[in-house]
């Protein structure tokens, strides 16, 4: 999706003025494992880091969270709220395959196309990103 740069200053002004309020409820590490879902893990489970990622230009908490209605992603970025379990990625990807595919498909793309960028990116590989000795 290509913005105007009057929509990117909107969105850049308005993250500036709500990102301190957000990133002070955030935790350091997300943890992705569902034990609910995936029951017990075939592979280790994925440390997140939500600060790594909001420093990086044009990434976003919509970058990653989503509510897709008509192919738009409607999600209010200030609905947002620590441990809402209707914004678990397992609220609607509710099964092991779904949930997967959905982890896979928003991280390693996005990896992929930093990569691709010529950027210094995140893991791309299973044993990088399940990695059992960190």
């Amino acid at each position: 999706m290509r913005r105007t740069p009057r929509g990117a200053l909107v969105i850049s002004l308005a993250l500036a003025v709500a990102a301190p309020a957000l990133l002070a409820e955030l935790p350091n590490i997300v943890t992705l494992a569902n034990p609910k879902v995936f029951g017990r893990l075939g592979r280790a489970a994925v440390p997140f880091t939500h600060g790594a990622h909001l420093s990086i230009e044009g990434v976003t908490c919509l970058t990653c969270h989503h509510r897709f209605e008509a192919g738009k992603n409607s999600l209010d970025p200030g609905s947002l709220v620590e441990g809402d379990p209707s914004l678990r990625c397992a609220a609607c990807h509710a099964t092991p395959a779904a949930l997967e595919k959905a982890f896979h498909q928003q991280c390693i793309s996005c990896h992929d196309a930093a990569k691709r960028k010529g950027w210094v990116t995140g893991p791309r590989t299973c044993g990088e990103c399940h990695a059992w000795n960190r």
